[in-house]
Order: structure tokens, then sequence, then C-alpha cells
């Protein structure tokens, strides 16, 4: 499988150089390790730690950088007068745009760093199709930029397992090294999220007001599931009445707090969204798609994108023999099972984030008659090669149209981000031969996709 994820380290800025006082508590394989155990990652190809590694402070710290395999890029001080921050951070800006072209089958970018430059790194490679993770201390994150990244990987400075890698260490595994950390005591009816590192909104505000106990029993899925439909109820309340919705991967991290210990994986879930469609089934809330791979979850009234359905034929029976279609409706902390195993949830309900082969060729064949009547000008052509024209028009974050080179591979060239994302067959506009893009979302993009089709059909 190919590797398809990087790790850029601002060294400066984890340990807080800038910040008054300096973080001795940076663990670099305890970042590497979350990276892995995250959903769509498949391994990391690069790793690469910025700082200027004369200074006395990173002594400590270099031996393990070889240690966990990261590959030090030394920032020599260009102006005796000002610290090495900037010339670190414009390197790693550097390194990450230029391997957009270099390294294409790269998707996940990880910028562990709190500094709000990356805001702009982050919106560059958004551009270009790919995933943004941040990772960073709470107290030195810009928000800017953690609001800008795909998924934010909190840290914990008084996180026992967040540490310099010694080199006693240096042949166990990252598995091995998280087994061995004691977990922190967490209190049994936390009054504030002890973590620290959600986003300041309205929905924090209310899961710190609800006082939800933490679970740690990730075996007792019943259990897991009322924690889930506690912290919902207790996030959409009037407060928060005005508010679009919470992305899936926002919830994810409020999880990873009141559930410590719980993996959809374990239950028999493939990932976080199946697990919530399974939750939110026959309830008052739902999950719905707003833009292209953007989950919210938000009551069902008030969701205006693309609902995701609910799960056909589950039937949850309480340990009475009551009968439910939602774990929703049952009483509050009361055990019960469900009849459609997890696992299934998928093969007894497509995902409607599929797109049905009729919408597929709906568009495909709408194509076929604007190439037909030759009707696209010239500009708008030269536009629907850029992926900021599809991103603009359509909400997808690949180009369009691909120019067939004849002398390429053609498999190759129907390629974005190691994934087939073009038709094979081709079409001809202004004399020109291109391939065009095929992952279109029903209901999603077809909307747009009309408006923008009535300028130009003939």
């Amino acid at each position: 499988m190919v590797c398809n994820t990087v790790i850029f380290y601002d060294i400066e800025n984890l340990l807080g150089l800038f910040g008054g006082k300096t973080n001795t508590v940076l663990h670099l394989d305890e970042i590497y390790r979350r990276v892995l155990e995250m959903e769509g990652v498949h391994g990391v190809s690069v790793q690469r730690a910025y700082a200027d590694w004369a200074l006395p402070q990173h002594k400590n710290l270099r031996n393990s950088v070889l240690q966990v395999g990261i590959e030090p890029v030394h920032i020599f001080n260009t102006n005796q007068h000002d610290k090495v921050k900037n010339a670190a951070d414009v390197s790693l800006i550097i390194d990450a745009v230029d391997m957009i072209s270099k390294r294409p089958e790269v998707e996940n970018y990880v910028i562990a760093s709190g500094d709000g430059i990356f805001a702009f790194l982050a919106k560059k490679l958004h551009e270009h199709g790919k995933r943004v993770i941040g990772c960073s201390f709470d107290k030195i994150t810009n928000v800017i930029f953690r609001n800008a990244c795909d998924y934010f990987i909190a840290l914990e400075k008084s996180d026992s397992s967040i540490i310099a890698t010694s080199s006693s260490r240096k042949s166990k595994s990252a598995q091995t090294v998280a087994a061995e950390t004691p977990a922190a005591p967490a209190p049994e009816k936390p009054k504030k999220l002890a973590s620290g590192n959600f986003p300041k909104t309205k929905y924090t505000e209310a899961l710190e007001s609800a006082n939800i106990e933490v679970w740690r029993d990730s075996g007792d899925l019943a259990g897991c599931m009322h924690t889930v439909r506690r912290m919902i109820e207790a996030i959409f309340v009037e407060s928060t009445a005005d508010m679009p919705g919470l992305e899936v991967s926002v919830f994810t991290n409020y999880l990873s707090y009141y559930l410590p210990a719980f993996k959809v994986t374990r239950h028999g879930f493939k990932r976080i969204s199946e697990f919530m469609r399974f939750v939110l089934t026959s309830s008052p809330f739902c999950m719905h798609a707003i833009s292209d791979n953007v989950l919210l979850i938000a009551p069902r009234a008030t969701a205006k994108g693309q609902i995701m359905e609910d799960v056909k034929g589950l039937l949850i029976t309480s340990a009475e023999g009551s009968k439910y279609n939602s774990v929703f409706n049952v009483p509050d902390g009361e055990p019960f099972i469900y009849t459609i195993a997890p696992a299934q949830i998928k093969a007894a309900t497509p995902p409607t984030t599929e797109i049905p082969d009729s919408i597929r060729k709906w568009i495909k064949d709408r194509f076929e008659e604007l190439s037909a009547a030759d009707a696209l000008p010239p500009g708008e052509v030269r536009k629907l090669l850029t992926a900021e024209y599809a991103q603009a028009t359509f909400g997808i974050r690949t180009p369009i149209f691909k120019e067939i080179e004849t002398k390429s591979n053609l498999n190759e060239q129907r390629t974005a981000n190691g994934k087939i994302k073009y038709w094979k067959e081709s079409f001809r506009f202004n004399n020109r031969t291109y391939i065009v893009y095929k992952e279109w979302v029903a209901k999603l993009h077809q909307e747009r996709f009309v408006a923008w089709m009535g300028t130009f059909k003939k």
C-alpha cells in the first residue's frame, strides 16, 4: 500500500521557545502514533523537523528525532538580531508546497504546529485537494489555523505520555509505547472539559454545562451509545439553535474525551460516520453534507445539506423485551441489543455519498452534448483545468478537465491523489482532447452542475 501521509514538525513552536517558557515535555513518537491511528492514513512516507538544531534547548531532542525516523532540517539564523522562528516557518511552507507536485500520491499533510501562518498553507493545500491535519498544544495554537484544518490532534502538556523518547524504547513499536503509558484519571463528572483543546464555541459551552460522565467501559456498546446520545442532546440546545451544525471531525475530538477507550472498529463499524448513522437513525438529529467531504451533525429540522439516510431494518431490543428503532427511543441508561450488526450496516444501506450510476451517466451525457456542440468557450475550458475553479463552482477540489497527453499512460492521467478520478472516454473542445472528472455526488453537485451548464448549452 502506498504511504499517503507526510508530517512536518515546527519544533520551535512545539517547544514554545517564543512564548516565554520552554515546553520540556514533547514526545514526537506520540504524535506519530496518533497520526497512524487516524482514518484515511495509510503510512507516513516523510517526516521532517525544522529547527536551529545548534540551540542547547534541543540537545535532548536531537537523538529522539533520529530514533523515530524524522529527518532534522537545520535552520540557520540569518539575522543576528532576530530569532529563527520565521525562517523555520518559511522553510516548512516551501517544502510542503514543493511536495504537492513531487509526491502527488500524498493525500494527508500533518502540520505539527500551532502557528497561525500555517492557515495560509492549509488553504493552498486544500486548493490542490489535500487533507490538512493540525497537531499542537492548545495554549500555543492559533484558532484560525485550527479552524482551517480538516482535523486537529490536540496535545496536552500535562499528559505523561508526551515526553522525550529515550534510547531504551528505540526498538519498541508505537502501539507498545501507548500500552505502557498509564492513562491519567478523569473526573467522574467533569464540570469543564479538562483537555481544554476544543474550539471555544457555544457547542463546547453547552457540553461543559451538561456534566456528562466520562465513560471508560469500551466493551459496553449500549453504554457508549447512551453517552453519545447525552452529548448530542447537550450540544443542540436553545443557545446553539442559530449555529449551522457541528462537523463530525470536531465531534470526534469530543468523543475522545468522553469515551477515551472507545474505538468504532472494535465494535464492527468501519468509520465514525457509519457509527453516527447507527446512533442517529430515527432520531431528531442527522448527519448532512454541505460540501465535498464535509459532514455536519445537526437537528433534522434545520439541516440544509444532503441528509445521510437512516439505517434501514434496524431493530433495538431492550433487556425487558421492548423494541425500538433508535438509540434515542430507548430509556436513557437501559441496556439493549440490536438485530443488525455494525459490519452489516454498509451492505444493508449503501452510503448516500456514493453516486448512483444514473446520476453519473446523466452528467456524462451532458458533457457529451456540450462536446458535440463544442459549446464551451476557450476561457471556460482553461478555468475547468484548475482546482480553484472546480472548488468555487462545483465544490470539488480536483480539476474538472485534464488535457490528454498522448505520450503518457492514460490510466496514470486518470489518477488524482492515487485514485481513478476521471472517465476513460475523452471529450473534444476547441480542437483539443480532454478527460473529465467522474466522481460527482448526487444532489450535492447536481444543482451546481445544472446552473453552470445552463450558461453554455446550445
